[in-house]
Order: C-alpha cells, then sequence, then structure tokens
C-alpha cells in the first residue's frame, strides 16, 4: 500500500548526497526551465506574493541545487508530526518504499529524492497547466505500481489524480473536529501524525491505526473518518 503526502511551502536545506534519480525528470526540468525565465515582477504577479517572498522565490531559482532530501526539506505542520528525524533506520527504508509526496514542480518525490528549496503550487498562474501536466503522468505511475492508495494529502494535490483512469482502490482519510468540521492546521498535523504510524506499524488496517487526540468514528464509502477528542 502507498502513503501519500502534500508538499509543504515551509522549507528548509538540509544537504546530503542521494542515489535516487527523480521519477519524471523531463518534466521537472520543463516546468523548471519556465520558472527560470520570469524576473520578479513576473513571479509577484504570478505568484501573487510579497515583495519579500518574490525576492526569495527568485533567488531559490537563481540558486537551484537537488542537494536535499524531500522528507527533511519539507517544515510545514504534517512533517513536523511526522518527524522523520526520530524514525528509525528501518521505518526510514520503509517509507522509501511506501511513502509518496507530491509537487507541483516534480509530480510526485520519494523520501529521499534530492530537491531544490523552492515554490511552487498548483494554483500558481503560469502559462503552463501543472494539473493538465502531472494528472496523466501520475495516474498512470499509480495504475502501474499497482498498489492501494491511502491518501494524507490535501484537496489541491488530490486533484493530480484522475480518479476516473484510477485503476487501483484509494483510501481517504478525513481529521475533523469535535464539531465534524476540518480545522486546517489541525488536519494536516494529524495527516503527518497517521502517515508516522503507517510506517511504524507497517500495516494498513485503517480503523486500528492510532494517533494521538482522534478516534475512529465511522467509514462512508472509501473514506475513514476520525474525530478529535473532547475534554471532559
Amino acid at each position: 500500500m502507498i502513503i501519500l503526502l502534500s508538499p509543504t511551502k515551509k522549507q528548509k536545506r538540509h544537504p546530503q548526497t542521494s542515489e535516487h534519480a527523480l521519477l519524471f525528470e523531463k518534466e521537472k526540468q520543463q516546468i523548471l526551465d519556465h520558472l527560470q525565465t520570469l524576473n520578479p515582477i513576473q513571479i509577484k504577479q504570478a505568484y501573487k506574493i510579497s515583495d519579500a517572498l518574490t525576492h526569495q522565490t527568485h533567488e531559490q531559482l537563481l540558486n537551484y541545487r537537488e542537494d536535499s532530501p524531500a522528507i527533511y526539506t519539507y517544515q510545514g505542520e504534517a512533517f513536523k508530526s511526522l518527524d522523520p528525524q526520530t524514525l528509525t533506520k528501518d521505518d526510514l527504508n520503509y517509507a522509501q518504499e511506501h511513502l509518496y509526496i507530491f509537487s507541483a514542480l516534480y509530480g510526485l518525490l520519494k523520501p529521499f529524492h534530492a530537491i531544490s528549496l523552492y515554490r511552487l503550487d498548483l494554483l500558481t498562474k503560469l502559462e503552463l497547466n501543472l494539473i493538465k501536466i502531472w494528472r496523466p503522468i501520475i495516474t498512470q505511475y499509480f495504475n502501474t505500481l499497482n498498489q492501494p492508495l491511502v491518501n494524507l494529502a490535501s484537496q489541491e494535490f488530490t486533484n493530480l489524480i484522475n480518479l476516473d483512469t484510477l485503476q487501483v482502490p484509494i483510501y481517504h482519510v478525513q481529521f475533523l473536529n469535535k464539531d465534524h468540521k476540518v480545522i486546517s492546521a489541525q488536519a494536516k498535523k494529524a495527516r503527518g501524525a497517521y502517515a508516522r504510524a503507517l510506517l511504524q506499524s507497517k500495516h494498513f488496517n485503517l480503523k486500528e491505526i492510532e494517533i494521538e487526540d482522534y478516534h475512529f468514528s465511522h467509514q462512508l464509502d472509501n473514506t475513514y473518518i476520525f474525530i478529535k477528542n473532547t475534554i471532559d
């Protein structure tokens, strides 16, 4: 079974050599070549970001270098909960085979694919249509793997899978508060914690995976719903 996570905008370089080739080098290079033609004004318009983030994004493109493993580079809430630095070597080896991270630039990443610091999401207004580039490639890749998917990604990145042509089962996991609503920050933390629990348990009975502060509530079709515990 394959575990899916979203990437994060917050990143930190963690220099380390990697022997793992990227899955989709041609497509990545096509997107990168386009991004590197953009000047700061064009970046600001396309990304709709502040002057400070525009400068940072432009500098990252000018100083692009793939030298940081994805699992250590992403620093958002899900990856804080995943806490890869405290996983065992066995857990990390297992992650390399079973965990995939979506990316608007790279398509899909395994944990120890070396990447550069970058800023890009699927909503960035480019001449290239990132969803059209990635959706057929990623869907076919998962069909080729021929393993069920446990989807812990956001809806934005779930859109990179064409569910109409996907030939393997996909199971979604939702984390809701006591009022049965998705609170973004809480859900991100829970997704990372759940991914960690899957890697450590190495079994995929989704109802029995336990994470702090949540309990399994019910299954709705192919969606497993966990509810945040209340404090008495």
